[in-house]
């Protein structure tokens, strides 16, 4: 007989009436939650005394989905997480009233460190989302890490919750996509069009940069706040991209 491996979040030993809640698009919203969050809480494991060590981090993204972040090798979450690296990751809208109330989403997982040749593109994309970050980015006990995402909690608010939701429900399948990041720097030189698509995406107008393309939409950034325009249908290549952008300007 087969055995089956432990979920990493431990259900709750109780009956939940699934009638009882709100409906709502727990997938998407858990995307939206994971691409547009600046800041989210990372909590490490102690490997002396082993209780919980939580500290705030900027949030960056693939454009497979997969989120990394920044540390310096001298913090204690970097010492931790070289100890044990099984991590959690919740990422809300810290800054835009009562949390309970907004979407928030946990991630749990092993953190990764990237390797030599994975850094330069995985800086230049962090930098991309808090261009502050080319101070800390140079200092030379700068590590990244990426979270192999094991398991996923979204609440979506006040009786909107969902456990059902896996990691790969949050992956973006780049097959045959290879081109689209390479439109990135062409738009952003296109007086406004980032502002068009923020606006698209539910931002209020202003200064945004793309930031990341990938076959299910884009990743924009300004000063202050991140935006995700999502596509309607997946979109591969150039072609598919322009025709995209052409009918949203309509």
């Amino acid at each position: 007989m087969a055995e089956t491996t432990p979920a990493v979040i431990t259900p709750r030993n109780a009956n939940i009436e699934p009638s009882a809640g709100a409906p709502f698009e727990a997938v998407r919203v858990a995307r939206d939650v994971l691409h547009t969050c600046r800041t989210a809480g990372l909590a490490t494991l102690d490997p002396q005394s082993g209780y919980p060590y939580n500290t705030a981090t900027n949030i960056a993204v693939e454009p497979d989905g997969t989120p990394f972040f920044f540390t310096a090798r001298l913090a204690l979450h970097a010492r931790n997480i070289e100890a044990d690296p099984r991590i959690s990751l919740v990422l809300a809208p810290f800054n835009k009233g009562d949390a309970l109330t907004l979407p928030r989403l946990t991630l749990v997982g092993k953190a990764v460190l990237m390797v030599d040749d994975e850094v330069p593109l995985a800086k230049a994309r962090y930098i991309a989302r808090y261009p502050k970050a080319k101070l800390y980015l140079s200092l030379p006990d700068t590590q990244l890490y990426r979270l192999n995402i094991e398991g996923v909690q979204i609440n979506g608010g006040p009786a909107r919750n969902a456990s059902n939701i896996t990691p790969s429900d949050l992956r973006t399948d780049l097959s045959g996509a290879d081109g689209l990041e390479a439109e990135i720097s062409r738009l952003n030189v296109i007086k406004g069009e980032a502002s068009r698509l923020a606006v698209l995406a539910g931002r209020k107008s202003g200064a945004w940069k793309i930031t990341s393309i990938d076959p299910d939409g884009i990743d924009l950034a300004s000063v202050s706040d991140l935006a995700r325009m999502w596509f309607d249908e997946r979109v591969e290549s150039v072609n598919q991209l322009a025709k995209v952008l052409t009918q949203s300007s309509k």
